[in-house]
């Protein structure tokens, strides 16, 4: 009797979870076809300042943005690196980024948990248990989000603590901006020690210094949201600080909003929040799209290295299996001549 109500509660929880499941995936297509359509007909109602903006944009520096953007995905991916050899598995910088590639490209099929999903796989392919798995992308998600919303809370305290003050009713003043970005960054290197440490609990390999992880943060953010920045021309670079960590901030927030896909519209509407009374929301919204197309062809590219990197590894596969059985074939040729010539030696004995 027990273990039938046992096994009804777990069938029961299961279709819960189904159900939120399900939920969610219709909630997201809706919030998806929403932002599309409002997009779109922002974009129509506004045609002349957009084509006015596009026309605007030099060709240098959409690849400048590019450039800067597949540099910080680089440093993302050495954190994807750092995180698995926590957990004791070893994989060439070069194999991580393939993994990476290959499997980002699984958030653009419907569901936005599948690049997770084949994470998960590789792992345990790879000798890393569930839970292993599970801390290696936790680990690097903790490292990810918390960069972001440290390196973006910072430069947005630095240069808008006026949005800032007026949100939470405070004086607008310099010192408070102060306090409160040497209080953000005191807060997220207290949340590393505290993550270090437990992680120390679950495994004997070596765990990179809080100042390295802060510091590949720091610089993924640096170059991330200067590719952002650096599609704008009408701001001189002491602006970039600005850009960079309201646009950390943005996407953090676009990130851990589950219903939006990717963040989409979130990521946009926070941007428009920081920079309001710098840029119209017209530029604000082309130039925000443009960093989308940007983004998914870099995600493009680092999936092609992803696929040349299975393709050789498999191809090394082969060539292993072959000279195996090459080995095989030999020792078992030299075991049947090997009794023939004993039986030779003895006939010319006798």
């Amino acid at each position: 009797m027990l273990g039938n109500t046992q096994n009804a509660k777990d069938v029961e929880l299961k279709e819960k979870s189904l159900s939120r499941k399900n939920v969610l995936g219709v909630v997201k297509w809706l919030w998806m076809f929403l932002v599309i359509l409002g997009t779109g007909y922002y974009f129509y109602r506004n045609w002349e300042q957009v084509t006015h903006l596009l026309t605007d944009m030099s060709l240098w520096r959409l690849f400048a943005a590019l450039g800067l953007l597949i540099l910080g995905k680089f440093l993302l991916v050495l954190l994807v690196d750092y995180s698995v050899k926590v957990e004791g598995w070893h994989p060439s910088f070069w194999q991580t980024l393939g993994i990476y590639g290959l499997t980002s490209l699984g958030k653009y099929i419907p569901g936005g948990i599948w690049h997770f999903v084949g994470r998960f796989g590789v792992y345990k392919v790879n000798g890393l248990s569930g839970k292993a798995s599970t801390r290696a992308m936790i680990l690097e998600n903790i490292w990810l989000l918390g960069s972001a919303v440290a390196i973006g809370v910072i430069g947005v305290f630095l240069t808008r603590f006026d949005l800032i003050a007026g949100l939470l009713n405070l004086p607008n003043h310099q010192w408070l901006a102060i306090l409160f970005t040497v209080l953000a960054l005191g807060l997220w290197i207290v949340v590393l020690k505290i993550v270090h440490k437990t992680m120390r609990r679950h495994t004997a390999e070596n765990i990179p210094s809080i100042f390295v992880v802060a510091g590949v943060g720091l610089l993924l953010w640096t170059f991330i949201g200067g590719s952002f920045f650096v599609m704008f021309h009408d701001f001189p670079f002491s602006a970039a600080p600005l850009f960079i960590g309201g646009y950390a901030v943005s996407w953090a927030v676009g990130y851990i909003a589950v219903f939006a896909p990717g963040g989409l519209g979130v990521r946009e509407a926070a941007l428009a929040f920081v920079f309001s009374n710098i840029a119209s929301v017209e530029m604000i919204a082309v130039y925000a799209a443009m960093n989308r197309i940007i983004w998914v062809i870099a995600e493009v590219l680092f999936g092609l290295v992803g696929m040349v990197q299975k393709q050789r590894l498999r191809t090394d596969q082969l060539e292993d299996e072959d000279i195996t059985i090459e080995n095989e074939g030999t020792k078992k040729q030299i075991e049947v001549i090997s009794p023939a010539s004993d039986s030779q030696n003895m006939v010319e004995a006798k």
